[in-house]
Order: C-alpha cells, then structure tokens, then sequence
C-alpha cells in the first residue's frame, strides 16, 4: 500500500542535521512508490519549490507551522505527517492530527533521562512514535509510551568512507604532521549541550603533555545563537595557537558532504563527548570515514561508539526540562585523549580500530535503513 507522507523537517537541502536526513530520506521513500512531500519549517518561505520532483512547502508565520501545517496536508491530500524535530517545543501535533484526520508519527529524539514529562504529554494524539536511538525507545517504554517503532537515522556510506589522511589534510589546509582532535557539534545555547568548553579544557590539559597536537572545531566559534563564546574561551585556556575552526561564511553557507567526509578523514579522532544525544549523527559520519570517536557514556551516545573510547566519568546535569542530562569530567576526556594518542601510534590497533568503526557505521548506511526499517514499517500500516 502507498502513502501519501507529508515530511515536516528543514528543507532538504539545509546543510543541518534535519535537513540532511530529510534529504535522504524523501527521495528513497518516493523510490518505494509512496507520494512524498516535504514541509519546510525551516529553509524555504514565500512560496513553494519542487525539489528532485518532491514539492516543498513553506513555513508560515508561526515558527513551529502551527498556522499553515494543515492547510499542508489538505493541499497535498496527505494522509500521513512524519515530524523530524524535537515534540516538546509545541503542544499542537495531536490535537491538529485529530481535527484534521490525518495520522502523526513524531520520528523525535529522547536525549534526556527519564524520557521529560513535556515530551510524554506532547506525544497524546500520534498514531506511532518513532524513536530514533534505542535508548529513547528504552526511556518512552519506561515512561509507558508502547506506541513505538524504531527506526534510526542513516548516513551515506559511499560518501562517508576511508580516505587518505594526509591528501585530505593538504586539501583542507591542515597541518600533516600533528594529532588532530576534531569536533562537529552546532554551538548553540548555554550551558553548552554539546560540552564545547569541557572538550576545550580537556584538550588544554592534553595538549599540554602533547604539545604536537591541534583541536579543530567545525562550528560558529561566536555566540551569535547564545552559545559558547569560543575565542575567549580558548584565550582563556592559553590554547589560541592550538584550536582552527572553519570560517564562519563557509559554516554558515554548509559544506558539502564530500568536504565534511574529507574533514572527519583528516582527524585522528572525533571528540563528541556531549551532555546528551537524541542520536549524534557526527559520530556515525566519522566512523564510517574510518575514525574512532570519544563520546559520553549516556544516552544513545553509547550504542553508537563502536571503535574509540566512552567518559563514563562526570556528573548529572538537571536540565530546564526536568530530566537529567549528564556533563563529562574534564580529566576523563583528557584521558581518553591521551589513550587515542598511544593506540593510534600502534599501526596494528590504528587498522583494527578504523575496521571496527567502519563495520559498525555501516549498519546505519541509507539504503539499509530504508530497506531494513522504513520499508516494513510502512508496508505493515
């Protein structure tokens, strides 16, 4: 049976985490016979656009498409609304599903423990809640939310994949004959979600010890979206000369796949030790590309590190959402900095290590997350 699936995400060619999936996603599930469009809450405005042959909805006035979102669905006879966002920011979703006939499945991260109150309250009205980590299935049942499927998010493997590391440094500008820390996290909001000063200081302790080292950043170093102010930061942490980000147009503009891949290539180990993930898409990106990956043990962090190391150790963080998160210890993440700068000296623990990680990324390649999970799914509604 085909559906007629509206997509509410960023627009399929924002170079964001949403948009990114939205751009894979769409496409492979229009392949599957399904009638496919796409509702731009973020990324297009004034008028509709058709993209890969899949029309492109506007956002409207309300930030979250409260005013517009069923004219939507009634325009493009949709009978099915997949939301790509967090369910907490607005408490309209069911009620909308449930005047206008149509069947909700909010695809939404759980990054918190226990799975917040807001978040359960807002799920009243989905025909099928769509985890995309097994921990946020973990934290819906235990909340008592049984209407759930599972279905992760992907990366392209046949972009994201081994490279050479040098040519890829020598493309990127980037000094061939360093240890390269390398983060890919949005700096956005304070405290800092994704631990940006925590990685600085613990990089500032390491580099200390291994001076022949450098901390990239591929995010806004300003704290232009209430973020990290990451130039006095790292003045701070006397670490200035050590720590290169990507220019701020370029950032904003979006790498390409290619390039972003090429970066990840470039690293001797991504550093995403973050207060929580709903799924972490850089950790899957860079391991695919062969590059092991230091994260938080919590959350889905932890079923998505397959070559690297886990920060088991630090403190829980209340969160405004009345759940905890959970805020890595400075020494640990230094430790396991200095514990990926001796392995990765080993050539015969550097190959097993790239081996591993790529085995385990390519779970999550595209095409099987649509064969193995989206095509079931659908099919079995």
């Amino acid at each position: 049976m085909s559906h007629r699936i509206m997509l509410m995400a960023n627009a399929p060619w924002c170079k964001t985490g949403y948009g990114i999936q939205a751009g894979y996603l769409a496409p492979r599930l229009r392949d599957l016979g399904h009638e496919m469009a796409v509702f731009a809450f973020y990324g297009l405005s004034g008028g509709m656009l058709t993209w890969d042959g899949i029309r492109v909805y506007p956002m409207g006035v309300d930030i979250w498409g409260a005013d517009i979102l069923a004219a939507h669905m009634a325009h493009f006879k949709a009978d099915m609304l997949v939301t790509l966002l967090d369910v907490w920011v607005t408490d309209w979703f069911g009620r909308k599903a449930k005047e206008h006939g149509f069947d909700w499945f909010p695809w939404l991260p759980v990054d918190q423990e226990p799975a917040p109150q807001k978040v359960i309250e807002r799920l009243d009205g989905a025909h099928t809640v769509l985890p995309y980590a097994r921990f946020g299935e973990q934290m819906l049942h235990e909340a008592g939310v049984t209407n759930t499927h599972y279905i992760p998010h992907g990366v392209d493997t046949q972009v994201f994949k081994p490279g050479d590391k040098q040519a890829a440094r020598k493309t990127l500008g980037l000094p061939e004959d360093v240890f390269i820390v390398g983060s890919v996290a949005a700096n956005k909001g304070y405290p800092s979600r994704k631990c940006l000063p925590e990685q600085l200081a613990a990089f500032a302790k390491f580099h200390r010890l291994y001076p022949n080292s450098l901390y990239y950043l591929h995010t806004m170093p300003y704290d232009v979206h209430g973020g990290v102010d990451v130039l006095a930061l790292v003045d701070d942490l006397a670490i200035a000369d050590a720590v290169k980000w990507t220019d701020g147009y370029s950032y904003l503009m979006g790498w390409s796949e290619e390039r972003m891949a090429m970066l990840y290539q470039s690293f001797d180990v991504l550093s995403a030790a973050a207060m929580g993930e709903g799924f972490g898409i850089p950790l899957i990106e860079a391991q695919a590309c062969g590059t092991p990956v230091i994260t938080t043990d919590a959350t889905s962090m932890t079923e998505l590190m397959f070559a690297g190391a886990l920060v088991s150790e630090g403190q829980r963080f209340w969160t405004p959402l009345n759940a905890w998160a959970f805020i890595p210890s400075v020494d640990a993440i230094a430790n396991a900095y200095a514990w990926a700068w001796d392995a990765l000296r080993d050539p015969v623990q550097r190959e097993r290590l790239s081996e591993q990680a790529v085995t385990g990324a390519a779970a999550y390649d595209w095409d099987r997350i649509v064969t193995d999970y989206w095509q079931p799914f659908l099919e079995a509604l």
